[in-house]
Order: C-alpha cells, then sequence, then structure tokens
C-alpha cells in the first residue's frame, strides 16, 4: 500500500509538472508599449525671452552747436547695455527634417549709457544720455531637427526706439535738447531649441540687429539758446543673447 500510495504521488507530480510547462509554453507576453513618435515641430507657439543687449552708436553734431566749441570737436561713441524682456508669436512647419516659419518677437529693456564731459574741459558737466527701450523683429526661419532638437537660422526686418538726450551743465547750465528715434534696420540670428515635453520648448538664441541711424532737428528746451539743436546719429549695432520659453498650442488629439 505504501508503495501504490508513493506511486500515485509520483505521478500527480510528473502531471502537474506537465502542466506547468505546457501553459508556458502557450502563454504569450503582452503588446509592448508603443516607442514615443518622433518631436513634430509642426505649429504655433507663444513664449517669452529674456537676456542681455549691448550696442554700439554715436552722436555727430553736423554745425556747431550749444554743446560744441567753435569748429572743435562735434562726434563721439556711445555703447548703451542692459538687460531685457519681451514676449514672441512663432509659426513652424515641418518638411521631413526641415524646419521653416516665422517669427515675431518685441521686446523691452534700457539700454542706456551716460557720458559727462565728453566734447571738451571748458563743460565738464554736460551730460549725454543714450537710450534704446524697445526693439523688436519680424523674421523668418530656417532649421534642421534631430528629432527633440532643433537648430535654426533666422532673418528679417527690425525697428527699435532710441533715445538721446543732452543737457548742459555749468557755466550755461540747463539747456536740454531732447531727440527721440524710431530706428529702421535689419536683423539676422540662429539659435537652439529643445521640446522638453510634448509642448513646451526651451532654447538659447543669439542676434545681430542694425539700425539705422537718422538726423533730427529740434528746438532746445530749459534755458533758452539761441542755437538749434541738430543731431545725426550712427547707426545701431546691437548684439542680444536670451534664453527663451515656448509653449506649443494646436496639439493633436490624444488617441
Amino acid at each position: 500500500m505504501r508503495a501504490w500510495h508513493r506511486r500515485r504521488v509520483g505521478l500527480a507530480l510528473v502531471l502537474l509538472g506537465s502542466i506547468a510547462k505546457a501553459h508556458a509554453g502557450n502563454s504569450s507576453p503582452g503588446p509592448a508599449p508603443s516607442p514615443p513618435g518622433p518631436a513634430d515641430w509642426s505649429g504655433v507657439y507663444v513664449g517669452a525671452q529674456g537676456g542681455m543687449a549691448w550696442a554700439d552708436t554715436g552722436w555727430t553734431f553736423p554745425v556747431d552747436s550749444y554743446f560744441t566749441l567753435l569748429n572743435g570737436k562735434r562726434s563721439f561713441s556711445s555703447n548703451p547695455s542692459s538687460g531685457f524682456m519681451g514676449g514672441h508669436v512663432t509659426w513652424n512647419h515641418q518638411i521631413g527634417a526641415v524646419v521653416v516659419g516665422a517669427e515675431l518677437a518685441i521686446n523691452g529693456g534700457s539700454l542706456h549709457q551716460e557720458r559727462v564731459g565728453t566734447f571738451t574741459s571748458l563743460f565738464p558737466n554736460d551730460r549725454f544720455d543714450t537710450s534704446i527701450d524697445a526693439f523688436g523683429t519680424l523674421t523668418g526661419r530656417f532649421g534642421y531637427a534631430f528629432d527633440d532638437v532643433l537648430l535654426y537660422a533666422s532673418g528679417g526686418y527690425a525697428r527699435g526706439n532710441a533715445r538721446f538726450r543732452a543737457v548742459s551743465g555749468p557755466p550755461g547750465a540747463g539747456v536740454i535738447g531732447d531727440v527721440k528715434q524710431h530706428l529702421n534696420g535689419f536683423v539676422v540670428g540662429g539659435g537652439l531649441e529643445y521640446l522638453l515635453v510634448q509642448n513646451v520648448v526651451i532654447g538659447i538664441e543669439y542676434d545681430f540687429i542694425k539700425l539705422g541711424g537718422a538726423t533730427t532737428q529740434i528746438a532746445t528746451t530749459g534755458t533758452p539758446s539761441t542755437d538749434p539743436f541738430i543731431l545725426s546719429t550712427h547707426d545701431v549695432d546691437m548684439h542680444a543673447v536670451s534664453a527663451r520659453l515656448s509653449l506649443k498650442l494646436d496639439q493633436p488629439a490624444a488617441p
């Protein structure tokens, strides 16, 4: 009886092992999760940018004025700089790995430099302020996408608001010449963007902006002066480096 019992137990174990092997052989793993698709850069984006800008420009008085000596020095350079912040709207269209698009960007800041006693030691307290408080660009973009990384170049139209203000100090204090100009020009640049998640893009950008100078004639204010204030401003060569954050507005529907 004991031998027969042992035999029955052995047969049961063999049968259970066969069933387990058969189940293991017939079972199949569940479907593997689908890999994420390639990055899609096409769409409309809105965002913000901020960084540093610095410029090279200058003043020229084409004729002798209250702020210059007769037949003396009439020109000097100015290098305003500051941080800036702004916003942008971007449209991209992707064809294979090539990405083309357009962008409108508007920036505000306070690029500024003050020079004192520029022309002569006889008037050491005369102040000359150069400032650029806003600039904007309308550009076309051409880039190449390496999946979630986009390298691009850009170029187009640029416009800036500049102010050139002279204030005389003693002796002869109180004469003010205040010129405000809307300057036009062009911009070229480029940058790198990274698709952080499906609809969030971070990036960096460099722009070179050239704005044409202009000649303006105004009447001075403050203490009366018999001389008109005639100022020819030099071209503005501006460099801007910014960090960017963009949000993609038109997302595909979830499956």
